[in-house]
């Protein structure tokens, strides 16, 4: 396992997990706390990685367009089903991913997503009842991307 991206997702896990709780239990997360928290993952990426700068700096660029445009196209085609906590937390993941990995983090993170709909929407139905505080149709969307740019890392350093 590659110590950069070790620490790397140590930084990033620091700022997610809460993230993910905070969003889990309120619907909600900190601005504030994400923006230092990208500042955080661009510093660390920077300098673990100084010697591809321009490189490094394309994946990027590519990445936040890629994620904003992924999340962005979402939320208009759910009319405001994905909110804007989660797409701003789509584009941090995504300075944790890179452009590649980002693509297949989005696409863990929906299938997660979709099961546990799926494995509540089962649930409720098997027991005529309504088992969540909120509509089985609102579900958390951050532990989901937290959960597939970590399952993508995990790919990466695999195949890596």
């Amino acid at each position: 396992m590659n110590k950069n991206l070790l620490i790397l997702s140590a930084v990033y896990l620091v700022f997610a997990i809460p993230m993910s709780f905070m969003d889990a239990r309120k619907f909600r997360i900190s601005l504030p706390s994400l923006a230092f928290g990208a500042i955080c993952i661009l510093g660390t990426r920077f300098g673990l990685f100084s010697g591809a700068f321009i490189p490094l700096l394309k994946n990027m660029a590519f990445a936040l367009a890629t994620s904003f445009l992924i999340y962005f196209s979402t939320r208009v085609l759910t009319a405001g089903g994905l909110g804007f906590g989660d797409l701003f937390f789509g584009i941090f993941s995504a300075l944790y991913t890179g452009f590649y990995m980002n693509i297949i983090a989005t696409v863990f993170a929906a299938l997660l997503g979709v099961l546990y709909y799926l494995f509540l929407a089962a649930i409720q139905k098997f027991k005529k009842q309504q088992i969540v505080h909120r509509p089985i149709f609102a579900i958390p969307f951050v532990p989901f991307i937290t959960a597939g740019s970590v399952l993508s890392m995990l790919l990466f350093w695999v195949i890596a």
